[in-house]
């Protein structure tokens, strides 16, 4: 760090004193080198300042803020801060193909790729390939200085993606010393465990400083089972006693049940006729034994009784998840949390040329493995009336009902193993920079950046679909049983080379034949490359009466690109519910921007200060093309007890490499009727008939037409999921007013109130069959939703569909944020209070921009009304003891439901505490002893929040316990 700037640091210590960041105007003495103003610069403005005071509101973290929580991964502290919601976490991304464990936040709830996350003011590479949110993973915990969390759009000076605000992480850049620090986390209920273990060290010479920093991270898996709550969970069923109608009694109702087992079974199981035939609920369902032989499915509980409110006690809950001979839900021994290994080693350096230019060096490697799965595969098998290894009981219940083939229902997961999806990231960053005066009034920052991201995946327990269909469909040839080869009309023909037959009526296992012919596994390699190349100068322009008028200018040059190669069967879409094509995009971005601080008035009448800032930042995008951002602010010091803020900005998120490039993969849709059939039209009620008539007949429709094949359930049609090279960037206007103040009658108190409004049009949102109605509802064909599915030239019959992004989504939020701190000294100790809350007024979502698809989730369970977080700290000696509570507001699950739809809406509010006890047992040695979840708050009791890990604590109580040596 250069001499110059060596009063950073308690420039900094004073921000974080004072709960606010700093900002100012820098404006340099020229009379002496010791007479230079020092500046120092934070998040939400690349001037470098003097004053504590800023226009945008920002929340500074501490790094003694992750100690006194016991956390490791800086997303679990940041997804308990009022201002954010839960991106993806180990808790949410338990099913995630090519997610696995990440890590990433989400301010104001309007989605991890609308908040940009910088270290030291610099982006970092994106944590997933072809997305741009940070995977939190990558940053190593014992490097962080502090966090700040500029609220706000601050595209203006930092670029796209800052829509809802910027996460800043600041490292420690120097050290002289070395520093251990491990800890363990101890669930109360078995699974979860964590453990930490970081060594960090560094040196201070006269021109070179230097840290570097070792980190790993082990995280242990636990699965829904493993909790008592979710042993004996509860779940939605229609009550038989509801007449229909307003007649006050729910539709549907909750109720306890012990064990849920799917249909499916591990031997298979199939109806002889309609399941809910007239002659006996289920008695037409059957299965096998582990020897292949016929017998009737035991069905268990089947449809649960009514548990009596004084009407007929035969009558049953219309439901049949409770089948005694089916396995469990999957869902039920899938994980509450994936299991995650990390290992980050980092490092930073400054060498100072002279008094006025210093070198800098940043580097970041970071492993991490991470374990996910799915539903074993499952299988619908189409039975033959003719296969081989049909039994004589069987043969005659197929003769008797006069059946040509079966559908077997079948769960595969004891035949080819769990489906399992592992993902090795590896995340390699650097950066090489320098900085310095120009002048004694202007100074420089420069740098050059090359970061990547690979990864691995790896998929085990899948099944080659075709594979398996030829080695079920058995079937006497020649003397022998054979892989049938079929004609056209279904007579077999000969026999399938290679193939290895199958009876899967009642299989336990497999040979090793048929698992080299049937099971497999998938590969797909992936990589992310970033490249930035950016320079900043910023000083003081010239003197008004009150103050200098400072300014900064950046220009930046960005290029990311993206790869993926998928294995073969993967590309081929050989294998069970997976398909994908080869990835390779890029996008490269040059941006100018400029940023002004002007001082209107200084020791006027109710004016101690009022400064003017505005900033505009040009960017040019190789494939969206050019567009603009810009912000204009208010800092205005009423008094020395009050500030009033006011921040009013446009900011842009431009699509991600994913959004533009991802390439065909293979889906299916569950079928609708054509919109344009004929009975369709004549029998709608709908607002857009007329655009509907109109529209069929100018795509070539004419009147009455009707589809030679129609497109109907059962996922008969086929479609893509891909890119679309023709997005734009989204548009967000927001403003933020805002009111600071600090009361001189209450010394160590200050109270910060902020009304926030966002706007976001043209968001970004995926349309698959939808968009067939979508389109044809339209004003005209004239809409980006008919590209989403092709027709046949000839019978007009729908052949496929895309599901593609388009930018069709409005998004508008507004708040309140509330942040108070309170410090005194009390019975020889220091107490420190902070109170952080967020009132939401408005989550208004409208996906398509038609009026009748606007909704307002305020409320509901992922937009609390409110949410909170006290923390509240007690320092005595060398001891402290930490008490942080945890609260979100009482919510719905869903606005639209009234008491005529169910009793389980309501959602209590949720308050949780942590705690936390830290003492110095001599000078080096630091130990730390906590509880988290406190009173072992368990999620609320209801059908759809009682398994949401990133809303409520399903990990339950946990003891916390570490030791920091330092020498």
């Amino acid at each position: 760090m250069l001499k110059k700037l060596n009063l950073l640091t308690a420039g900094i210590h004073a921000a974080l004193l004072a709960g606010t960041a700093a900002s100012s105007v820098a404006v340099a003495n020229t009379n002496t080198e010791e007479q230079k103003v020092e500046r120092i610069q934070v998040t939400g403005s690349k001037i470098k300042r003097f004053n504590l005071t800023s226009p945008t509101p920002v929340t500074v973290i501490g790094g003694v803020e992750l100690e006194n929580q016991g956390i490791t991964n800086v997303n679990d502290l940041l997804e308990e801060m009022p201002q954010a919601t839960v991106g993806l976490s180990p808790e949410t991304t338990t099913n995630y193909i090519y997610a696995s464990g990440l890590n990433t936040t989400d301010l104001r709830g309007l989605g991890s790729e609308r908040t940009l996350v910088l270290v030291n003011g610099r982006r970092f590479v994106p944590g997933s390939v072809g997305d741009t949110a940070v995977d939190l993973n990558n940053i190593p915990t014992s490097m962080i200085e502090r966090i700040e969390i500029a609220t706000g759009g601050a595209a203006a000076v930092y670029g796209a993606d800052a829509v809802a605000g910027v996460v800043n992480i600041i490292t420690k850049k120097s050290m002289d010393g070395i520093e251990v620090d491990f800890s363990t986390v101890r669930p109360e209920q078995s699974g979860g465990e964590s453990n930490y273990f970081s060594i960090t060290g560094g040196m201070e010479e006269d021109k070179l400083s230097f840290i570097a920093s070792l980190n790993y991270t082990k995280n242990e898996s636990y699965t829904k089972l493993s909790r008592d709550f979710f042993a004996n969970p509860v779940n939605s069923y229609g009550n038989p006693e509801n007449t229909g109608g307003e007649d006050g009694i729910p539709g549907r109702v909750i109720l306890g049940k012990p064990t849920a087992l799917a249909y499916y079974s591990e031997g298979g199981d199939f109806f002889s006729k309609n399941a809910f035939s007239t002659d006996g609920y289920l008695n037409h369902h059957y299965t096998f034994d582990e020897n292949g032989n016929l017998r009737a499915f035991d069905n268990g509980l089947g449809m649960l009784p009514n548990p009596g409110v004084g009407r007929d006690a035969n009558r049953y809950f219309t439901d049949a998840n409770n089948m005694g001979d089916g396995i469990f839900s999957d869902g039920y021994k899938s994980y509450f949390q994936t299991p995650l290994e990390r290992v980050i080693a980092s490092a930073y350096g400054t060498y100072q040329l002279d008094d006025e230019h210093a070198l800098t060096f940043d580097f970041t490697y970071s492993n991490t493995d991470a374990t996910t799965e799915s539903s074993p595969a499952f299988f619908r098998h189409t039975i033959r009336r003719d296969n081989a290894f049909i039994k004589d009981d069987m043969a005659k219940l197929m003769d008797d009902n006069e059946l040509t083939s079966v559908t077997l229902r079948q769960a595969n997961e004891h035949l080819w193993g769990d489906r399992m999806y592992n993902q090795e990231r590896e995340v390699f960053r650097t950066s090489f920079g320098a900085e310095g005066f120009l002048t004694d009034d202007w100074g420089y920052s420069t740098y050059v950046q090359y970061g990547r991201i690979e990864q691995d995946t790896l998929w085990t327990g899948e099944v080659l679909t075709q594979n398996l269909a030829n080695a079920i469909d058995a079937v006497e040839y020649n003397g022998q049983i054979v892989c049938a080869d079929r004609d056209a009309k279904g007579n077999v023909v000969g026999a399938i080379e290679g193939c290895t037959p199958f009876n899967p009526m009642g299989a336990t296992s497999a040979t090793a034949a048929q698992q080299d012919y049937i099971a497999t596994t998938a590969t797909r390699f992936a990589k992310h490359d970033q490249v930035v190349f950016a320079l900043t100068v910023d000083g003081a322009l010239y003197e008004l009466p009150a103050g200098y008028v400072a300014a900064a200018f950046t220009a930046e040059h960005r290029r990311e690109s993206a790869t993926t190669t998928p294995s073969e069967n993967m590309e081929k879409g050989l294998i069970f519910g997976n398909s994908s094509l080869p990835m390779n995009g890029e996008i490269e971005v040059d941006e100018l921007s400029a940023e002004i601080s002007i001082p209107l008035l200084e020791d006027a009448f109710l004016a101690t200060d009022l400064t003017f800032e505005t900033a505009f930042r040009y960017m040019d995008y190789s494939v969206t093309g050019s567009d603009t951002a810009w912000k204009l602010a208010l800092n205005w010091g009423v008094t020395e007890e009050l500030r009033v803020r006011l921040n009013r900005s446009k900011s842009v998120r431009a699509p991600n490499l994913g959004d533009l490039f991802t390439p065909n993969s293979k889906t299916f849709s569950s079928g609708r009727a054509d919109v344009c059939r004929a009975d369709s039209i004549e029998s709608s009620g709908s607002k857009y008939k007329a655009n509907v008539i109109q529209n069929c007949q100018a795509d070539g429709l004419a009147e009455g037409w009707m589809p030679t094949d129609e497109w109907l359930g059962g996922g008969s049609l086929p479609g893509y999921i891909q890119g679309n090279q023709n997005l734009e960037n989204e548009v967000s206007n927001d403003y933020t007013v805002g009111v600071i103040y600090t009361p001189e009658f209450i010394d160590g108190l200050d109270f910060t109130v902020d009304y926030w409004s966002f706007e976001v049009d043209g968001a970004i949102e995926y349309f698959g069959r939808d968009s067939v109605e979508l389109c044809y509802e339209s004003s005209s064909l004239d809409n980006p939703f008919c590209g989403n599915f092709e027709r046949d030239e000839k019978t007009g019959n729908i052949t496929h569909f895309y599901t593609r992004p388009i930018n069709a989504a409005q998004i508008t939020k507004k708040g309140m944020d509330f942040e108070s701190a309170y410090r005194t000294d009390v019975f020889n100790g220091s107490l420190s209070v902070k109170l952080t809350a967020t009132y939401l007024i408005d989550d208004n979502q409208n996906s398509t921009g038609r009026e009748e698809d606007f909704r307002n989730y305020v409320g509901e369970t992922a937009s609390p009304r409110w949410k909170g977080r006290l923390s509240t700290v007690y320092a005595q000696d060398d001891s402290s003891y930490v008490l942080t509570v945890n609260y979100r507001h009482a919510t719905v699950e869903d606005n639209d439901w009234t008491a005529e739809d169910n009793n389980y809406n309501d959602i209590p509010s949720y308050t949780t505490f942590d705690f936390m006890y830290k003492t110095y047992l001599m000078d080096e040695l630091q130990l730390r002893v906590g509880v988290n979840n406190l009173l072992d708050r368990e999620p609320p009791r209801n059908p759809f929040a009682y398994d949401e890990g990133e809303f409520f604590d399903v990990k339950g109580r946990r003891l916390s316990i570490g030791a920091k040596y330092t020498f």
